[in-house]
């Protein structure tokens, strides 16, 4: 029978893309995180992930068992959250704003999860462009708000809680030339055609990368569509720099993306919660900042 520990080794490998980051987040040894995934894997009768020289990458079966896991993961930490009498009671609205990538990849499981949980508790939705969120949190038009923390605008009146940080990878085809290089710096990625996604202001920090230094890529398509970039890059047309949380290896058509990690250092995609720093949260709005704080195994630092 699979133990929540593996269920939280899985996750951590799969957003670590590595065992040895995994097990550093985890702050256990490395062995115990290889010998929980070969557990689970001879459990499930499947391997969960592709052992590559830069990493792990997830199978189609593990894409599959990754949903399923976060579900577990966040059912667990509601369940433990159900002892506590005093969380029954509580009743209210929470306006909750978001932006495009984290309504679409992070939000509506854990809010699920929270409503069926707290259905005492209306939820009320909002989503816009970070400026517009952050604007709605100080003028008390919103509670909170799902948002990059890493991306939030200094001295915005504003407090964040980081509860997960996202890798930026090159994204290319199968049969890319860069995939049968061993090392890829942003110079090696300027030489070939760009796509921008024009999303949470991943089009800003996609064209921040380069310099005189490395060389500027052409620009062969800006869109607002991770699909239609996804789509691009996969049929060989063009790569892209962006984060894990918007990743997935296959396209609508069926043609596979591939990740690359690159020489230099770039950036994470921080995910977190954002409240007014001059205003009291409810105790409604604290419990759902608490469902997305423990999501993805616990948050990870205050500001």
């Amino acid at each position: 029978m699979l133990t929540h520990r593996q269920i939280r080794y899985f996750l951590a490998v799969v957003d670590a893309g590595q065992v040895s980051a995994a097990a550093r987040a985890l702050n256990v040894s490395q062995s115990a995180v290889t010998l929980s995934i070969k557990d689970m894997e001879g459990m499930l009768g499947t391997a969960l992930f592709d052992r590559l020289p830069t990493g792990l990458r997830l199978t189609r079966a593990g894409q599959q068992f990754r949903h399923h896991a976060r579900d577990i993961a966040v059912s667990f930490e509601t369940a433990m959250k159900s002892v506590e009498a005093t969380d029954d009671a509580v009743t209210g609205r929470v306006r909750l704003g978001m932006s495009w990538t984290l309504s679409s990849y992070f939000a509506i499981p854990v809010i699920e999860h929270f409503t069926r949980q707290h259905p005492r508790i209306d939820v009320e939705l909002t989503e816009e462009p970070r400026e517009v969120l952050e604007q709605a949190l100080v003028e008390d038009q919103l509670d909170l708000a799902l948002v990059l923390t890493s991306n939030l605008t200094s001295g915005a009146g504003l407090k964040s809680r980081t509860f997960h940080r996202s890798p930026r990878r090159l994204w290319v085809s199968v049969d890319h030339p860069l995939t049968r290089q061993k090392t890829v710096t942003l110079t090696d990625v300027a030489k070939h055609p760009y796509a921008v996604l024009r999303s949470d202001d991943a089009d800003k920090q996609g064209l921040a990368y380069w310099t005189d230094l490395t060389g500027h890529p052409e620009i062969k398509l800006i869109s607002t569509s991770v699909e239609a970039v996804r789509s691009l890059v996969a049929a060989g047309r063009a790569v892209t720099i962006l984060s894990d949380v918007i990743y997935r290896p296959w396209t609508l058509d069926g043609r596979r993306v591939e990740r690359i990690d690159l020489a230099e250092a770039i950036p994470t995609m921080d995910v977190g919660i954002a409240w007014s720093a001059t205003g009291t949260l409810s105790p409604a709005a604290k419990l759902l900042r608490g469902a997305f704080n423990t999501s993805i195994s616990g948050g990870i630092s205050n500001t």
